[in-house]
């Protein structure tokens, strides 16, 4: 796959080490009952954190998560397990920007940045346009990281997708 300027991109390890992958591989996390609508809140969050919108404070958030709810015609509910709890959303939210990994990108952090890609070889050209939930960009204004917020509550740290290393939250190509 090439990037617009022609370079071709190789996988950057998120991780030192096996060792080290091992050690960050579990983050707490309570039951949820994962759906559409709490991942759909949850990006939402994390796009107006990082946009200034709202601060990343547990009251904010839970009053801006119960908006949201609102909006989608959603009742709160204080068991995560059950549905969609505000107090867990705030706490997904401040449990992400706490991660080293997160926490080292965050001021570079762009939400829902469109991506554009093409690979060319003697059968054709194959075109790709998405939106990544974020892109963390380099001192050339060229994607460094991409993250990839989960919302259904199970640990991806360890992973391996396309060859690339993934955690918890964040892809660096």
């Amino acid at each position: 796959m090439e990037l617009e300027d022609g370079l071709p991109s190789a996988p950057v390890p998120l991780f030192d080490s096996a060792d080290d992958a091992q050690l960050a591989s579990e983050v707490p996390a309570p039951a949820v009952a994962g759906s559409s609508q709490r991942g759909i809140i949850l990006h939402k969050l994390m796009e107006e954190v990082l946009t200034g919108e709202i601060l990343a404070t547990a009251a904010e958030l839970h009053r801006r998560a119960e908006e949201l709810m609102a909006q989608l015609g959603l009742e709160p509910n204080s068991d995560p397990a059950s549905g969609i709890s505000p107090a867990e959303l705030a706490a997904t939210v401040e449990r992400t920007l706490a991660l080293p990994e997160v926490g080292e990108l965050r001021e570079r952090l762009l939400p829902e940045h469109s991506i554009f890609g093409h690979e060319s070889s003697a059968a054709g050209e194959i075109l790709v346009a998405g939106v990544a939930d974020s892109v963390a960009l380099d001192a050339q204004s060229g994607i460094e990281t991409i993250v990839d917020w989960k919302s259904d509550g199970t640990s991806l740290a360890g992973r391996q997708r396309g060859g690339r290393n993934r955690d918890a939250s964040a892809c660096r190509n």
